[in-house]
This record gives C-alpha cells, sequence and structure tokens, in this order.
C-alpha cells in the first residue's frame, strides 16, 4: 500500500509551537477538522478555546494554518489525550485520512508518520504491528503496538495505518520506556479510531473499498489499481524522452485514472531518474484553466499568468528538479462553440502560454489527457500544440486484453482479503465479450464493469463475492443501466420530472456543425436550482426547494451526481457546482441518453442564449440582445426558463417590438419624401436638361480655343525646349481633340528616345544597385558568344566596368542589399563580384543545372540559386553561405523548372516559380530557409 501511503502526506500537519518550534505531528480528519493529541497542544503552548498553528509540511508551498482548539472536544492529557483544531480555512490540495476501525486490526502491519528531532525537516514513516486494545479500566481506549521502535518522541499525534486496508485505525499517543534492563523497547500506545470519532462525531468510519465505480482512481487507489499496467509503461517513456505527452483514448477508456493511480505513481517510485522528487501541478481546465492551476497549487497562474508562476515555482522548488504539469480532460477547454469567442480566446490564449513555457523552461513537462472525439476539434482549434504533442502522443488500446480484464476482477477483492466463487470471474468477462462480434472487450465497458463489481462487493457474503449477487445487479453490461434506473424509481412520488430537469441540464449539448460531441458540464447549484424549478414541464408542476433539495441529495447519495466546492487563490470558498459522475451515463444510460435527445433543441438554445446574456450583461449594447430565429425558437420555452433567461428574453423581445414600430413609421415618413422627391426631381430634371445643354455648349467652344492654343504654342517651342513642347501638345490634345492638337501630339511622338545604352551584347538580365546609380547587365556577346556582365553609371549613361563571365550566356544578375557584391548566374555557375574593384569573390560557386535565377535574402548572408535540368524537366534550388562560398544545406527538388526565385521582408521563406513545358501549368513552392 506504499503508493496510496504517499498520500497520506497530504493530510499531515506538523503543531507548531509558539516559537516556531514542531510541537508534535497531527492529521486533517475530516472537512476543517485536524486530530491531534492533547498534549501537543499543550507543548504548544496552547489548550481549548485557544488558536494554534498548523503547517501542512508536503503541500506546495508548505502553508500555515491557524485554527482554534475545540472545547468540546478536549480531552485532557491525563484523560484520553485527545484534541481537535478547528481550521479556519484549509488549502485546496490537502488530503483528509481515511479512517476506519481498530477492531480485527491486530497482527497487521501498521505505519505512521511524525517529525522527531533526528529526521529530516519533513518527517519521516514509523514501521511496527498492531496488537489488541488493551483491556482494564481504560478498555477499548489504547491499542497496542508492538515492534515499534521507529516511533519515538515527534510522532504523538500522527496517524496510525493499517497497511492493508489503508485506513487510519488509530492516533499514536505514548511510547513505552523500556525498563532497568532494556526491556519493553518498541512498544507504543495509540487512540483508537473509535475513540476518535466518539470524541468528533463527524469523523464517519470508512469502509474498504478496493472498487471505485464511475469514480476515477487517483493516487490515493494506486494500491487497488491493476490491469493497465502496458500502458502506464508505455506513458512514462514517453515521459523519459518528450516534454510534452497527450494521451488520447475514448471516453470511458480509464485516461484519468491511469494518470492520476498508475502514471503519478509509477513516478513517485522514481520509475525515471529523479522523479520521485519532481513537483507536480494537477488540474482539470473548467472554465478558466490559469484559475485551476492556481488552485491546483501553481501560484499566480491566473494573475501573472502560467509562465511567470511556472517561473516562480521552480524557483520556489528548484530541489526538485522538474515540474510536471498535469492537465486531465483536456477537451473541457475545447467544448466553448463559436458563440463564446471570449472563452475560447482565453483558452486558446492559456494554451499559447502553456506551449511557450515549455519551450521556454527545459526542467516543465506537461501531460494532457484528452478524450479522441475531441481530435478534429483540437486539430482545429490548437494544430500548433497538435503539431509539438505528436511526438509523445498515446493512443489508449480501444480493447482491453483479457489478462488485464482478470486482473482488474480480481486482484482489487484479493488484496482486500475476499475472494470470488469459482467461476465467477470467466462469467463477468464472457459477458464482456459477448458485446462484440469479435469477442473483444472494448475500454469503454470499463465504467460499468467497476459499477458491477462496486455492487458485487457491497453485497460480499462472508468475504466471497457470489454469483447471485451478480445475477440480482443485472451482471456486468446492465449494471450501470439498473443501478440508475433504481436510483430514479426510489424517488418520491413526483420528484421524477424535477431530476430529469436537473440531468438534462448537466449536460452540455453537441454541436454538429463546430463537431463537438455532448459532454458533460459543472453547473453553480444556483444556477441548476433555477433550471429545474423554473416554469412547467410536460411531466409535472413546479417542483419546490425542498423537492429540488431532496433530489439533489438522492442522486448525489447513488453517485449519479457529484458535488464540490473549491477554493479560490486567496483560500476562500467557492460557488458549490455539481456534474455528472461519469461521461459513460451519456452512452450507456438509456434513460438519460433519451432525455438528452429530446431535450437537445431547448439546452442547446438554452446554452447559448445564456452565453449571449452574459455578453449583454458586460456590454450592455442592444446587438448583443436576441434576434431573429433565435428570439422566435425563445417563445417556445416561455415559462420554462429561469429568471435571468426570461428577464433576458423579454428585453429582447420589447427591443424587437420597439425596433418594428420605428421601422414601421421610418418607412412612412421614407414613403412620404420619396413621393415628394419624384415630383421634385421631375421638374428639376427638365429644367437641368436645357441648362446642361446650354453650359455645354459653352464649354466646348471654350476648351477648343484653349486647345488650339496651346497646340499653337507647343509648335513654336519644339526647337527650344522639346520638353516643354511635348507636355503642352498632350495638354492640348486632352483638353480638346481638334486637328491642331492631334497635329503637335504627332510631332512630340516623333522625337527620339534619350538616354539609350548602346551594346553589342544581347542583354538577358538588368538589376540597379540599392542606391539607384549603378545599372547592371547580363547577357552574352553577339561577337565571340561569351558571358558578359556590365556595370553602366545611370546618370551618364556610361559603362563603369566589364566582368567577363568565361562560360555561356549570363541568365540572371542581383545586387546584394548593401550594394557591395553582384551575383551573376549563367550555365552551372553562380559568381560573385565586387562592385568595387570588379574583381570575383573567390572561385566560381558550381550549380548542378542551368541557372536562371539568382536572388540574395534581405541581410544579405544567403544566396539563393534557382535552374532547371532539361533532361528531365525538374528544377533545383541551391542556398549558399556569401561569406564562405559554400552550399548550406542539400538542393532543394523543385516540380517543375526554376525560373525565379524570391525571399520574404523577414528572409525565413524563399519562393521558387517556374512552368511545366509538357503540359504547361506552373508551380509555386515555399521553402523553409531555417
Amino acid at each position: 500500500m506504499e503508493a496510496s501511503g504517499s498520500r497520506l502526506l497530504d493530510a499531515m500537519v506538523q503543531v507548531v509551537a509558539q516559537d516556531g518550534s514542531v510541537a508534535g505531528a497531527g492529521f486533517l480528519a475530516a472537512g476543517e477538522v485536524v486530530m491531534t493529541c492533547a498534549h501537543v497542544v499543550r507543548a504548544a503552548g496552547s489548550g481549548p478555546g485557544q488558536s494554534v498553528t498548523v503547517r501542512f509540511p508536503h503541500l506546495p508551498r508548505a502553508p500555515r494554518v491557524e485554527g482554534v482548539v475545540s472545547a468540546e472536544a478536549w480531552r485532557a492529557p491525563d484523560a484520553e489525550d485527545v484534541a481537535a483544531v478547528r481550521l479556519v480555512r484549509v488549502p485546496d490540495s490537502a488530503g483528509r485520512a481515511p479512517l476506519g476501525s481498530a477492531a480485527g486490526c491486530s497482527g497487521r502491519r501498521v505505519s505512521s508518520f511524525g517529525f522527531p528531532a533526528q529526521a529530516p525537516d519533513g518527517g519521516h514513516y514509523g514501521y511496527g504491528t498492531a496488537g489488541d486494545l488493551l483491556p482494564g479500566e481504560r478498555a477499548g481506549r489504547l491499542l497496542q503496538l508492538t515492534g515499534a521502535n521507529d516511533l519515538t518522541t515527534g510522532f504523538s499525534g500522527g496517524p496510525v495505518r493499517d497497511e492493508m486496508t489503508g485506513l487510519v485505525v488509530g492516533m499514536v499517543t505514548a511510547i513505552s520506556p523500556a525498563d532497568r534492563y532494556s526491556r519493553g523497547v518498541g512498544i507504543a500506545y495509540a487512540t483508537p479510531a473509535e475513540v476518535l470519532r466518539d470524541v468528533v462525531p463527524g469523523l464517519a468510519e470508512q469502509q474498504l473499498a478496493p472498487y471505485r465505480g464511475l469514480e476515477p482512481f487517483t493516487e490515493q487507489d494506486a494500491d487497488w489499481f491493476h490491469g493497465r499496467q502496458a500502458v502506464v509503461d508505455d506513458v512514462v517513456e514517453r515521459l523519459r524522452r518528450h516534454r510534452l505527452v497527450l494521451v488520447l483514448g475514448p471516453s470511458g477508456a480509464g485516461k484519468s485514472s491511469l494518470v492520476r493511480a498508475g502514471v503519478l505513481p509509477a513516478l513517485d517510485e522514481s520509475r525515471l531518474p529523479g522523479s520521485d522528487g519532481w513537483a507536480r501541478v494537477v488540474a482539470r481546465p473548467g472554465e478558466d484553466l490559469p484559475s485551476e492551476l492556481e488552485r491546483a497549487g501553481l501560484e499566480g497562474a491566473a494573475t501573472a499568468g502560467i509562465g511567470p508562476a511556472v517561473e516562480h515555482r521552480l524557483t520556489a522548488d528548484q530541489g526538485s528538479g522538474r515540474l510536471l504539469v498535469v492537465i486531465d480532460q483536456f477537451e473541457e477547454l475545447l467544448t466553448q462553440p463559436a458563440a463564446s469567442a471570449d472563452q475560447t480566446g482565453a483558452g486558446l490564449a492559456a494554451i499559447d502560454d502553456l506551449l511557450g513555457t515549455l519551450e521556454a523552461h527545459p526542467k516543465v513537462s506537461l501531460l494532457l489527457a484528452v478524450r479522441n472525439d475531441f481530435y478534429p476539434r483540437l486539430a482545429e482549434l490548437c494544430p500548433q500544440l497538435l503539431k509539438a504533442a505528436t511526438p509523445g502522443l498515446v493512443n489508449l488500446p480501444a480493447a482491453v486484453t483479457i489478462p488485464d480484464l482478470r486482473d482488474i476482477i480480481t486482484r482489487p477483492a484479493h488484496d482486500a482479503g475476499a475472494h470470488f466463487e469459482d467461476g465467477l470471474p470467466e462469467r463477468v468477462i464472457e459477458d464482456l465479450r459477448a458485446t462484440d462480434p469479435d469477442g473483444r472487450v472494448a475500454a469503454t465497458l470499463l465504467p460499468p464493469l467497476q459499477l458491477a463489481l462496486v455492487q458485487l462487493w457491497d453485497h460480499r457474503v462472508d468475504g466471497r463475492l457470489t454469483h447471485g449477487a451478480y445475477q440480482r445487479i443485472g451482471e456486468a453490461t446492465g449494471a450501470l443501466t439498473a443501478w440508475c434506473d433504481n436510483a430514479l424509481d426510489a424517488l418520491p412520488a413526483g420528484h421524477r420530472p424535477t431530476a430529469q430537469r436537473l440531468l438534462t441540464a448537466l449536460v452540455r449539448p453537441s454541436d454538429e456543425i463546430l463537431g463537438i460531441p455532448a459532454t458533460r458540464q459543472h453547473v453553480p447549484l444556483s444556477r441548476l436550482k433555477e433550471l429545474a424549478s423554473a416554469g412547467r414541464h410536460a411531466e409535472g408542476p413546479v417542483p419546490s426547494e425542498v423537492v429540488f433539495e431532496g433530489t439533489l441529495a438522492a442522486l448525489s447519495r447513488d453517485r449519479i451526481i457529484t458535488t464540490r466546492t473549491a477554493l479560490g487563490p486567496d483560500g476562500s470558498p467557492g460557488e458549490p457546482t455539481a456534474e455528472l459522475i461519469h461521461d459513460a451515463l451519456l452512452r450507456d444510460w438509456a434513460t438519460l441518453r433519451d432525455w438528452v435527445d429530446r431535450d437537445r433543441r431547448f439546452q442547446t438554445w438554452l446554452h447559448r442564449a445564456t452565453e449571449q446574456h452574459h455578453r449583454h450583461t458586460e456590454s450592455g449594447l442592444s446587438a448583443d440582445l436576441l434576434s431573429g430565429t433565435a428570439l422566435a425558437e425563445g417563445r417556445d420555452w416561455t415559462g420554462r426558463l429561469p429568471p435571468g433567461i426570461d428577464d433576458f428574453l423579454a428585453a429582447s423581445e420589447h427591443h424587437q417590438q420597439a425596433s418594428e414600430r420605428r421601422t414601421r413609421r421610418l418607412n412612412t415618413v421614407l414613403a412620404t419624401l420619396l413621393a415628394l422627391a419624384l415630383i421634385a426631381t421631375g421638374f428639376a430634371f427638365w429644367q437641368q436638361q436645357a441648362a446642361d445643354a446650354a453650359r455645354n455648349d459653352a464649354l466646348a467652344a471654350r476648351n477648343e480655343a484653349q486647345s488650339r492654343q496651346l497646340a499653337a504654342q507647343s509648335q513654336a517651342l519644339f526647337d527650344t525646349n522639346p520638353e516643354l513642347a511635348s507636355l503642352m501638345a498632350v495638354s492640348a490634345y486632352r483638353t480638346s481633340p481638334t486637328a491642331e492638337a492631334r497635329a503637335s501630339l504627332l510631332r512630340a511622338a516623333d522625337r527620339k528616345l534619350v538616354g539609350l545604352l548602346p551594346t553589342e551584347q544581347e542583354v538577358t538580365s538588368l538589376a540597379f544597385s540599392p542606391d539607384g546609380r549603378t545599372l547592371a547587365s547580363g547577357g552574352v556577346d553577339f561577337v565571340d558568344g561569351v558571358g558578359v556582365v556590365r556595370l553602366w553609371d545611370v546618370e551618364t549613361g556610361q559603362p563603369q566596368a566589364d566582368l567577363p563571365s568565361a562560360s555561356d550566356m549570363v541568365t540572371s544578375v542581383a545586387f546584394s542589399p548593401d550594394g557591395e557584391t553582384l551575383a551573376s548566374g549563367s550555365h552551372g555557375l553562380v559568381r560573385l563580384w565586387d562592385v568595387a574593384t570588379g574583381q570575383p569573390h573567390g572561385e566560381p560557386l558550381t550549380h548542378d543545372n542551368g541557372v536562371e535565377t539568382v536572388a540574395f535574402s534581405p541581410d544579405g548572408k544567403t544566396l539563393a540559386s534557382g535552374g532547371s535540368n532539361l533532361d528531365n524537366g525538374t528544377g533545383v534550388v541551391q542556398f549558399w553561405d556569401v561569406a564562405t562560398g559554400q552550399p548550406r544545406g542539400e538542393p532543394l527538388t523543385h516540380d517543375n523548372g526554376v525560373e525565379t526565385v524570391a525571399f520574404s521582408p523577414d528572409g525565413k521563406t524563399l519562393a521558387s516559380g517556374g512552368s511545366n513545358l509538357d503540359n504547361g501549368t506552373g508551380v509555386v513552392q515555399f521553402w523553409d530557409v531555417a
């Protein structure tokens, strides 16, 4: 029971004296009650009705909490020596020690935990063997422990834990000193759990529960978790090789149990080097992932952000070596539909924050558990996360092997000292195999199997799990339906409609358009009461508050619904919420599935209307009120809506009616104005026509006169100022295309070109330098057929230098961004030239094929060349280091011949383009330069 024993540490406290020293031990037993010895409280300088400080040394940041010593539960040191401390608040991650019974534990190995002076600061374990309850004046008031040499001063107030059951059977009270002959060493005494319950009646006895039903296995249940060792090993191995691991599996396949009761205890056992000392944060996303992470111990995640919070945690826990962040049921972040843009955006921002944190901090690992039917949604919303997680992806097997199934069924019962009747495990396995034509057992059958095993355990006879009980519970495949239907049948008459509204309100409806499956959801109890009590329903009258509370209590007692109250970052309690115990209810309970299907249209509308109501409350804008189809649908649900939504619907309808009245009034006014405008327009049009005709005639005459005048001036200036004459000819023709303007324009067009650069080479490529002062031309000499690169002075039009290329035609030239280097490409060669000296930089760069194009990166450090292979029509792109002249990486193969290349402005991407001569198609490819 070592794994679950380690979880008892979450309930351990140190009772702190006024001088800061540790007076003794204690443990959180139930609610906010810490149990310890009265003499420990006295040693801390406190007493009944007074305050005392306790410290949780094994919780994140080892929080100190104040408490008050209960006067009613005080039993003096010379009596039963018991004290109960009621804490003002309880850390959210604190555990509770499960109390069993000291009766019947004789001869069993027991353990405790204390804080003796010789132990490390966090304390250490002590071991012994349980004896019998002592007879005499205090018969039944003390449990003797033997072989307890480990239990020394500092263990007083510590829990005594039965190693077989994992339950606390007493509290260490006294250590027996040896006699003068050194005999009696190793004897200690404990106050039995029965006495603790007499002192504090609220401490309920916990029964041994080796099966979990529909609840997931947790770290405390690791000793009962069997049959998934191969998958646990797979996840642990992925954590060894990857810092981001994604566990993907169907709903009900046991992802949460696998992580909490399999993987985490394996890490506690040092399955990876140093993993027993890893710090960890385990959370569900809920409605706000950063807030949930902060509640789980990642201080500052909700206020400063996940990244700074992780950095702070790593600094605070430098000795831990690694921080493991576990996010279970990660799909809760993906369930927000498009209408919840703000929530979805916040969730995606949290995911980006997680990825950034993982990249920035090598000592952080991230383990996510996700339902596989949310894979398309994950790929749509979080492609970068999915890409990063793919190397560490673990797909849970869709089926459970028969040996694993046998271990799941039999080993917990055997570990708890019980056994199955002959043939019963085989009967259960065959019933499960009968559900599949191929005889496989789907992993999704594990929740109903666990529920059946819980009922078998509860109906055991003399430590035996029997065939008769198995038959009565409806066998493995019918146990879930029978259990849930029996819970409904046990409700008082008239409570069933309330149960229906309550259960369907805990289901988030599916969204087929976005591909979001139906899931369970957290609902605040106040909201749930409104939904269950609103209006009238087809099946019954309005439920009273008594009916609601009774229905909720019954469904919670039967573990169909679970409720919780999370603490805020400041330790204050949040609003109580409820949710279905497991998603398997949506799939396997026919009654609920039918209710959800019948109520789907209403729940979908209500869910979206609620989100819109929240937006309207925040913005106050009329645009956020219901309208159109949503408003029309809402009218169908009048009388069934909770008060807030009913008011929102009424406000939306009032706004719609007011808008319609304004529209009708506006249409009447517009129609009247339109009629008057048409009359006025007709009369004005007739007047305008006459005026326009006269004005156009006058304007045409004026333009013709101006055009002739400009044409005459243009003719007079052609010999002295031809540029001005040409401009005036153009202006004359634009003013009016008269015969004189046309003649001037033709004369201007007949002028010879200015700035012709005479050259004896065929020019195939041109490039200006970045400062625009130099032009480079590349081509081939007409006379000897040698490739030539020539530099021109743009201002004078004179050549500056010829850079002879001892090869074929130069097909491409390009200046570097600083203008100091020129690149030229020809058949099979790329050359780099010093523009200032006209000398080549080093030897020519050899290209596999003809070079059609060259281009420098924006920083000038990389040159890209592209060309074509005429034999097979493929193209090649090669990157070159400009400083060394060496190729960077292997050549990149283009689907077609490469005719042009270009870098993006940031230099991270290269585009190459070309064409296929066979079919006339073109191809553009993008390359990641890095």
